[in-house]
């Protein structure tokens, strides 16, 4: 068994709830695409291979693969939340292009520390975050 199926099956059982396969292979799927997926995205595309998988087991199991962090959401440029599985990749943000929907990933040391500094300043202990920057993309913004 693979490190994050334990731990997903760690927590799963924590939660009182039963692991099954449909779950393993949401977390199977979602870690092998590589990219940011909506609930809706997922469930068509592995309700094509379990036409028993239900669309509220998707997200219901989307949902814990955030909480146990082996996967992360993020608000695309029409507020819908899509997921990208985020288990052995290392910490970063987004920005979204309002007009094509494009997301740019990007990782920044400066603002993990000011972040970092802010917080301690403010006493508050960070347990993880999410930063999205909403604009227009290069491309989109040279059609204008």
């Amino acid at each position: 068994m693979t490190e994050e199926k334990k731990i997903f099956r760690d927590y799963v059982k924590s939660r009182g709830l039963k692991h099954t396969a449909q779950r393993d292979e949401i977390l199977t799927y979602l870690l092998k695409s590589g990219r940011h997926m909506s609930p809706e995205e997922v469930f068509h595309t592995l309700r094509e291979r379990d036409p028993k998988l239900g669309r509220a087991t998707v997200f219901r199991t989307l949902k814990l693969l955030e909480e146990c962090r082996l996967a992360s959401r993020v608000t695309d440029a029409n507020g819908h939340q899509t997921y990208e599985g985020s288990y052995g990749k290392p910490h970063h943000d987004h920005m979204i292009c309002v007009r094509c929907g494009r997301t740019v990933e990007f990782s920044s040391p400066r603002i993990e520390s000011l972040q970092a500094r802010i917080a301690r300043r403010k006493g508050f202990q960070v347990q993880w975050h999410r930063h999205e920057i909403f604009g227009r993309c290069s491309r989109c913004e040279n059609k204008i």
